[in-house]
């Protein structure tokens, strides 16, 4: 599924790895995640800087082994949501934290995933960061039998 909106315009969630200059400095810090139980709940966030947080788009993304990326949630600017797992996520933004948060609950064997942050900056980002949103490691969320 593809966030409406998306464009090509994705910040991967860090930039080590990223073209030089101007761009290296955004950087994203996610947190949380780690092995849990089916039934339970996990919370992760993530931690922007060198950009305006508070006029960028917030993406939620995960992957399992051996699939391709899947859209979990969009944050407007204006704090307005779409998810793909309604009714079982919440995922939410503080401005004047630069950060985003991302909660599941009664976790599922096939929420087993990375889950990836991204955001869509408001003078956007570099075409190629689309191309290779994984280039970094995300939290690592996994739920067992």
């Amino acid at each position: 599924m593809v966030a409406p909106g998306l464009g090509p315009w994705l910040l991967a969630l860090s930039l080590a790895a990223g073209p030089a200059g101007l761009w290296a400095q955004l950087r994203l810090v996610e947190t949380g995640g780690g092995l849990r139980a089916p039934g339970d709940s996990v919370h992760l966030s993530c931690r922007g800087s060198g950009f305006s947080f508070g006029n960028s788009v917030v993406l939620w993304y995960r992957q399992a082994p051996g699939s391709s990326l899947e859209w979990v949630s969009f944050i407007w600017t204006s704090g307005d949501l779409w998810a793909a797992v309604e009714g079982r996520d919440s995922a939410s933004r503080d401005n004047s934290r630069s950060e985003s948060s991302l909660s599941l609950r009664d976790l599922r064997p096939q929420d087993s995933a990375r889950y990836f942050c991204a955001v869509r900056t408001e003078t956007g980002n570099p075409a190629e960061l689309y191309h290779k949103p994984c280039t970094s490691q995300g939290s690592s969320q996994t739920s067992q039998e």
